[in-house]
């Protein structure tokens, strides 16, 4: 789940970047002509999914039948508020800011969890989760650049996202297979998205049409690895791995963007890393009999069960 969720973190990081990159193209090591709308992002992250997913769909018919439509709905829309919303936000402000800002979607996420999903959360976790807000609000509070809107904007899309991985786990818990979870997720999100984009539509330029589905294939990529993730563990473990994704979106922002890092982000990263090892290391106490060594009669009971 750990690994899974780590591969995730990464995938959404450079869809941001992506995303950034279209709808600031007038940034100083990129131009792709005209700005591309956030809404117009956020219907291609749907298109592409469901255009690779489709084939697959229609090969095995049993998998267009779902147990649960209304439990698509809720993931649908909480996914599509976080998905739009970030995409305005990371247009803004620094990409390593916004991923900051969007860790508070992490809280939400163990607060819906064991409200929702009845899923137990310790007291070292919810430490572990305040650590974790506090080295945040270090990183996203400090600069100029950091305007309020964009903040709220962001702040706005945490609150989603944190629905949407409680959703995930919902939706884990049925007995709908991944592609039909993945395919129906990303249908409702492209006919909502449709909807909303098509009186704003821009044409882009041959550039942007390969950005925008570089969008959509590592968005299905990134739900995939959640996806899996969910089925293995619960969404209170998996929340603090995407912690990661700071460092992350720190190196795709001084990479791509020229974005550095200051000093109150780095000290907040570190706060960050530190609530995510609480937080873990006081998850279960059978984390540590994975760790422990094995009685020194196991191998004569193993024998002797044999």
């Amino acid at each position: 789940a750990a690994l899974w969720t780590l591969v995730a973190a990464l995938l959404f990081s450079l869809m941001n970047a992506a995303a950034k990159l279209l709808g600031t193209s007038g940034t100083d090591l990129y131009r792709l002509q005209q700005d591309i709308p956030a809404l117009q992002i956020t219907l291609a992250r749907y298109v592409v999914p469901v255009s690779l997913l489709l084939p697959f769909m229609l090969a095995k018919p049993t998998r267009l039948r779902i147990s649960s439509p209304t439990k698509y709905a809720i993931r649908t829309l909480a996914g599509f508020g976080g998905i739009a919303l970030m995409f305005v936000a990371v247009s803004v402000i620094p990409l390593a800011s916004a991923t900051a800002i969007g860790f508070t979607s992490l809280i939400f996420a163990m607060v819906l969890g064991a409200l929702c999903l009845s899923e137990r959360v310790r007291n070292p976790q919810w430490i572990g989760a305040g650590i974790g807000l506090a080295g945040a609000l270090i990183v996203a509070s400090p600069g100029p650049t950091l305007v309020a809107p964009g903040a709220l904007i962001a702040f706005a899309a945490a609150v989603c996202m944190g629905a949407e991985i409680v959703a995930v786990k919902w939706l884990a818990q049925t007995k709908d297979g991944d592609l039909t979870v993945l395919f129906y997720s990303n249908l409702f999100g492209l006919v909502l998205a449709a909807i909303l984009a098509t009186p704003i539509l821009v044409w882009p330029s041959f550039p942007q049409l390969v950005v925008l589905a570089l969008v959509g294939t590592l968005a299905v990529m990134g739900q995939g690895c959640v996806i899996r993730a969910a089925r293995i563990s619960n969404a209170s473990f998996i929340a603090p791995f995407f912690y990661v994704s700071l460092f992350y979106a720190a190196a795709i922002g001084y990479v791509g963007f020229g974005e550095i890092p200051s000093l109150p982000a780095v000290i907040g990263c570190a706060v960050i890393l530190v609530s995510a090892a609480i937080t873990l290391a006081f998850r279960e106490p059978k984390i540590g009999k994975l760790f422990a060594a094995p009685p020194r009669n196991s191998t004569k009971t193993k024998a002797k069960n044999n």
